[in-house]
């Protein structure tokens, strides 16, 4: 029998040039213990048969819309969240999977925190094109203001999340402005107010491709640009922590930036650096940072220089 009452939870899923992955990802939502769901899937302009591919599931709690032009992955969260009805919402990347009871688990943590739980996550493995499994991040962090999240995206993908509808009407939706860091900036958003719930266990299959050049993780200037943002909202809060504690939070940003050959966000988290309680060690790996940024930087622009002759 049809289930007839409206959905508890709403599936949110993005999808953009992903006719290849979709299906399984939208079955892997449908095949949730937890039935008492709607599936809300936004094509963001694929042109690329991920209509047609959905077709081939015969479900009425599929809803597929789309956009005219390409927006952007969270400006299809958008959509999808305002088309959606759920006192739960939930997010599922167009290229990953769900195993069976994520929803179910991620419902009895945000009910069990009670009315001020306003977001749970699992725990993910990646999945790779050739089908192996690779462990993914395994972290706990509770709570309001929970110290890890401001010394790294913690949580991971947006697959890993459910929240209540309430605090998306409170904090407001993903920014789809941001070129890169949309997940981590919401969490840290949401858990300005509502504390975080953690089901430690591995419910979610992420796609890893480092080969896709439609990722954002394949763009350099993105990647930085993204953390650049984040940087700007969250120093002044790195800044009222303990200075290991805040320590580490800059440092992870200096290994972004140096890695993705900015050199310029290396310098602007060295200004902010607690100078009076670095360590030896500290000092040597801000320099460190520096000096990768500044080599990848040459390379890249040699590298532009041959491409143009």
């Amino acid at each position: 029998m049809t289930d007839t009452r409206p959905p508890l939870v709403s599936v949110l899923v993005p999808a953009y040039k992903r006719a290849d992955t979709i299906v399984a990802a939208v079955r892997s939502a449908l095949d949730q213990t937890w039935t008492n769901l709607e599936v809300v899937v936004v094509d963001d302009h694929s042109e690329d048969g991920t209509e047609r591919a959905l077709a081939e599931i015969d479900d009425d709690r599929v809803t597929l819309l789309t956009h005219e032009t390409n927006r952007g992955g969270n400006a299809a969260r958008r959509t999808a969240i305002e088309a959606s009805r759920g006192e739960f919402l939930a997010f599922l990347d167009a290229d990953d999977l769900w195993l069976p009871t994520k929803v179910e688990k991620q419902v009895a943590a945000l009910e069990a925190g009670g009315p001020t739980a306003g977001l749970s996550y699992t725990w993910y493995d990646l999945r790779y094109p050739d089908g192996r499994l690779e462990a993914g991040r395994r972290p706990t962090a509770s709570g309001v203001r929970a110290l890890e999240l401001l010394q790294a995206n913690v949580i991971g993908t947006f697959s890993c999340v459910m929240v209540r509808r309430e605090v998306v009407d409170t904090v407001g939706t993903p920014d789809p402005g941001l070129p890169s860091c949309q997940d981590w900036e919401f969490y840290l958003r949401v858990n300005e107010e509502w504390s975080i719930e953690c089901v430690p266990e591995v419910l979610v299959h992420y796609w890893r491709d480092d080969s896709d050049v439609h990722r954002i993780s394949a763009s350099a200037a993105k990647v930085s640009a993204g953390h650049r943002e984040v940087y700007a909202r969250i120093v002044d809060r790195l800044s009222t922590l303990p200075p290991s504690e805040a320590t580490a939070g800059h440092r992870y940003f200096l290994e972004i930036f140096g890695n993705h050959a900015d050199v310029g966000g290396v310098a602007r988290v060295m200004t902010h650096l607690p100078v009076r309680h670095l360590t030896a060690a500290d000092v040597r790996f801000a320099a460190h940072m520096a000096v990768r940024a500044a080599r990848k930087s040459a390379a890249a622009a040699h590298a532009r220089r041959r491409a143009g002759r």
